[in-house]
């Protein structure tokens, strides 16, 4: 089995990888772990030179962040499962993740998801949801929910939704 696992800097991703932890596979299994920057795009068609050369900085810097996360996820699970690998991808998230598993032969994407509704998740996307309804395997979807009981305490519960 070849499964992709996509990260980003956020506790639904943490969880993802969590519920890959936590998950019995088999021997042959082989991960790939990705991290996809997205491209800075200009809204204007004239800028300063200035924030030409902050904007590549800033792109730079998130790819050295995007291979940190890498490189730290590649690690902990190389110490469990042995055939792990990882790569900073660049481009459109949700396209990017389904490319990915196209060209790498995926039979499963595991993904957090924040859980968004209403108007967060209207402005906001889902890349979750691009990802499931294009990809072309199976994609493990591990929800991150916050719940706010009568103490006013959050609490975190995860669900797996295949």
């Amino acid at each position: 089995m070849r499964v992709i696992i996509a990260i980003d800097d956020s506790g639904c991703s943490r969880l993802a990888i969590d519920a890959v932890v936590n998950r019995h596979w088999s021997g042959s299994t082989q991960f790939r772990v990705i991290h996809v920057v997205e491209p800075i795009v200009l809204q204007y068609g004239m800028i300063a030179p200035q924030a030409v050369e902050l904007m590549i900085e800033a792109e730079q810097k998130l790819k050295k962040h995007g291979q940190e996360l890498i490189d730290a996820t590649v690690a902990k699970l190389q110490s469990l499962f042995g055939d792990v690998t990882g790569e900073v991808l660049h481009g459109n998230v949700s396209d990017t993740i389904v490319e990915d598993a196209t060209e790498w032969h995926a039979d499963l994407i595991v993904i957090g998801s924040h859980g968004r509704t209403g108007m967060d998740r209207m402005f906001l996307g889902s890349v979750a949801e691009k990802v499931v309804n294009r990809a072309p395997c199976s994609v493990d979807v591990v929800k991150f929910k916050t719940v706010v009981t009568e103490k006013g305490a959050k609490e975190v519960e995860t669900s797996s939704v295949n």
